[in-house]
């Protein structure tokens, strides 16, 4: 891994998903070709490894629209007051909000606004909340909610126990903003948020309002059409 890239450049993944991820992390608005490698296994990563070579020398001899497609794909991020957290909190996935521990529910009040439509739920009690990104529906966010999405943003209610009457999931518009607050309790006082596949953790102090929402910051996925051949 380099310090430094060249933003015209193409930047090759080697692995599963995860690399995609570690990838969109660690460079700004980066162009990825994703390689599987043996015993690799991911939705994102199609080219196998022994086709690498035959892909980059059809990229290199000229490569057009009609060898290879770029779709890009919005992140999500984390915000308080207007910044992100920490200076730079994306999401090619999702960020996700649980308890800190994950024996503990928690507890959570929640505020949509997507356009004129205004969601509230002013105490969820469960394992936690999820926003992801349509990249990422195929991830965490299918396994809670059996479904994917192909535009917008995606809200899932994890293993929501109170109010009885919250959904299972919301699939809201690209510009929707979703607000998050942990509350006080006997039975939770500590929550964290986590994006992606990525160890660290930010974590939530009572009172302490976060929104998330779609991000400036995107990544672009290379996919060659040798694959279709």
């Amino acid at each position: 891994m380099v310090d430094e890239y060249d933003p015209d450049a193409i930047i090759i993944t080697l692995g599963g998903d995860g690399t995609i991820l570690y990838a969109a992390r660690a460079c700004s608005d980066p162009t990825i070709l994703p390689v599987r490698t043996s015993g690799s296994k991911g939705y994102k990563t199609q080219l196998d490894s022994d086709r690498l070579v035959e892909t980059l020398n059809t990229l290199e001899s000229g490569a057009n629209e009609d060898t290879y497609t770029i779709r890009e794909h919005r992140k999500i991020a984390a915000y308080h007051d207007g910044a992100q957290l920490r200076g730079e909190f994306t999401a090619v996935n999702e960020v996700s909000v649980h308890h800190s521990s994950p024996t503990l529910a928690a507890v959570l009040t929640m505020q949509i606004q997507d356009g004129g439509d205004h969601y509230e739920f002013d105490r969820i009690v469960g394992d936690g909340v999820l926003v992801a990104t349509p990249f990422g529906s195929t991830a965490y966010y299918q396994s809670i909610t059996n479904g994917t999405f192909s535009e917008g943003i995606g809200v899932a209610f994890n293993n929501v126990h109170t109010p009885v009457e919250t959904p299972d999931y919301l699939v809201l518009s690209s510009d929707a903003v979703v607000e998050v607050e942990m509350l006080e309790s006997e039975h939770a006082s500590s929550a964290v948020l986590t994006r992606d596949n990525a160890e660290e953790t930010y974590e939530l102090a009572v009172g302490e309002p976060i929104e998330i929402r779609q991000a400036d910051e995107s990544v672009e996925i290379l996919k060659p059409l040798v694959l279709d051949s």
